[in-house]
């Protein structure tokens, strides 16, 4: 919970005020002795037991990192989806052609909403892939 401020000019005179009071305390006992400064104590570390011989526990086994495993690697492709995306046939990418003639082919014959799609397969890649037809 914060307090109020108090202006500058309010804590100068209260610091002069007690100033003025110390000063007269001390001209009235000059003569009594100073007051005991207390000298805090140190703590001692407790010492640990000594094992005979010298004997060290086990040393703790150290936990070993997961080694991570890498990503497989993604192929591109194009793929020509249905409406659902489902995949009507997959072409290689540098097949750009063979896959939009396939999707005209499906739009002429089939009725329905055919896209083509750009999609990554873990897959390597065979060296022809067929075009398979699901539908």
């Amino acid at each position: 919970m914060a307090s109020r401020t108090l202006s500058r000019r309010a804590m100068r005179e209260q610091h002069d005020h007690a100033e003025q009071h110390d000063q007269e305390a001390s001209e009235i006992d000059d003569d009594s002795p100073e007051p005991e400064v207390k000298i805090k104590k140190t703590r001692a570390r407790k010492v640990a037991a000594a094992k005979p011989d010298g004997e060290k526990p086990p040393a703790k086994p150290r936990a070993r990192k997961k080694t991570v495993k890498a990503p497989p690697r993604l192929y591109a492709r194009w793929a020509v989806c249905d409406g659902g995306l489902k995949r009507v046939a997959v072409f290689e990418y540098k097949d750009r052609a063979g896959a939009d003639a396939k999707l005209a082919q499906l739009r002429e014959q089939k009725k329905g909403t055919f896209v083509l799609q750009l999609v990554k397969d873990p897959d390597a890649p065979a060296a022809v892939v067929e075009p398979v037809l699901a539908v």
